[in-house]
């Protein structure tokens, strides 16, 4: 059995596995718009790879033209499914165009205008760069690679290489053999593995998007979008040791709305979902990087103010309590919201946030008890 057979059909194994595994991901795991893309990718680098293997045996030009239209076709929608995935806006010219020289300029070199240096050069250079600018795509802004991002970008770097080298070693085809060494060399020691590990990363990417967005899911509220209680408590935790591993100060808010249950009774639970959505929303962008804020429950929310002591956070939510009156609620718009807020500062005997809140919470029945509408400090113990 040759080396071409081997490569051919190893190649075109696993672009069958790549593509039934992200048509499964795509249909089970949220229906990505990126990942639809990925699936098209290699369902297109399937056929390509069966019309490089009817070129390679049958010596067609046509299916040798195919072959290339689909590596250039499969690469671009690789490419267009990263850029999906970084969440910027896919411009149909910004690739079609390029795409559609490539496939051109494939053309002519298959027929009887071009050479076999052209065939081996015109095609790679584009997939070469290609995978450059998709690595480049890849990268995060403002946080670290995860592990499999990072094997996904280390393994599109050595496409990019592995594809430029091949353009590179084309120039030195000058017949039917002579050059062609060091070109299928590249080809079949370099290309296969590359190739796998690129769509195995791929997969890997997949994943680690889904147990991400499963971790959110378990720590973030649906409704608010803020962290549920089991996300503060575990925020609260690190925040809670960093204060004392610093000495730094850290103050707990615990606030609700003033009349939600009547409101969410006159009006309907519609009505209170967009409260407490404008709410929460409030309540982020009043606070700053790195700070916390939760829903405990109903209601009633928790945010930790780190380096920051109880007389800060009270003027903050000061702040806060004085805005919530502009909030507009569509289905209610002549409805002015109302919040009390009760604040309590992390002192020696706390051990837990439940410590804090219990400060917080008594802090915030005075603010109630004294009239609503209000910011209360938890009183020092005696």
């Amino acid at each position: 059995m040759s080396v071409s057979i081997v490569v051919l059909s190893l190649l075109f194994g696993s672009s069958v596995v790549m593509a039934i595994a992200m048509a499964v991901a795509w249909l089970h795991f949220g229906r990505q718009k990126h990942v639809l893309t990925w699936t098209a990718s290699y369902a297109v680098a399937v056929f390509q790879w069966l019309a490089n293997a009817g070129g390679y045996f049958l010596q067609s030009g046509p299916l040798f033209t195919l072959a290339g239209v689909g590596l250039v076709t499969s690469a671009t929608l690789l490419a267009i499914g990263i850029r999906q995935r970084s969440g910027r806006t896919v411009s149909v010219r910004l690739f079609a165009i390029p795409a559609l020289i490539a496939i051109g300029a494939t053309a002519i070199a298959i027929s009887p205008m071009g050479s076999q240096a052209m065939q081996g050069m015109i095609t790679p250079t584009y997939v070469g760069v290609l995978m450059g600018i998709s690595a480049i795509l890849l990268w995060p802004k403002g946080r670290r690679f995860t592990t499999p991002e990072l094997a996904f970008f280390s393994l599109l770097i050595a496409f990019a290489v592995a594809q430029m080298a091949l353009a590179g070693s084309a120039i030195l085809i000058r017949g039917p053999e002579e050059g062609k060494e060091l070109y299928r060399a590249i080809l079949s020691l370099f290309m296969p593995s590359i190739y796998v590990g690129t769509g195995v990363a791929a997969v890997l990417v997949v994943a680690g998007d889904l147990a991400q967005q499963l971790r959110r899911q378990m720590r973030h509220d649906p409704l608010t979008q803020v962290l549920n209680r089991r996300g503060l408590d575990e925020a609260a935790e690190r925040a809670i040791a960093q204060a004392r591993r610093h000495q730094r100060p850290l103050a707990l808010v615990v606030c609700d709305l003033d009349g939600f249950k009547a409101l969410n009774d006159s009006h309907g639970h519609i009505a209170g979902d967009q409260a407490l959505q404008g709410f929460a929303q409030l309540l982020t962008l009043a606070v700053r990087r790195g700070d916390v804020v939760g829903r405990m429950g109903g209601d009633e929310f928790g945010l930790l103010l780190q380096d920051s002591s109880a007389g800060a956070a009270a003027d903050v939510m000061e702040r806060v309590r004085a805005e919530v009156s502009h909030l507009l609620l569509p289905r209610i718009p002549n409805t002015r919201l109302r919040a009390s807020f009760g604040v309590a500062e992390l002192i020696g005997t706390d051990m837990r946030l439940e410590d804090m809140v219990a400060r917080a919470d008594d802090a915030l029945y005075t603010a109630k008890k004294d009239g609503k509408n209000r910011v209360s400090i938890a009183r020092p113990a005696a």
